[in-house]
């Protein structure tokens, strides 16, 4: 059995996420999943940017964050200056 195997509740699931992105805030895949989490279950639009910009600093290119938040009305998030 894997530990992805286990079947656990929301609620749990988002507090697991939540300890990720607190005590873990280094570019890994597991706290960029757990930040695509929070974003899912977030009940504000606000506290959703919050989550995909917290994914676009660790990986601009993270294809589900950018989807979302390149989409019309929304804008994009302040990011790392481009070179021109």
């Amino acid at each position: 059995m894997h530990l992805g195997d286990l079947v656990m509740p929301d609620r749990f699931r988002t507090a697991l996420a939540k300890f990720t992105v607190e005590h873990l805030a280094r570019p890994r895949p597991l706290v960029i999943r757990a930040w695509l989490w929070l974003a899912a279950k977030a009940d504000d639009i606000e506290e959703k940017r919050r989550c995909l910009s917290a994914i676009l600093e660790l990986d601009l290119e993270n294809e589900p964050a950018t989807l979302v938040m390149v989409t019309p009305g929304q804008g994009r998030p302040p990011g790392p200056a481009t070179p021109a």
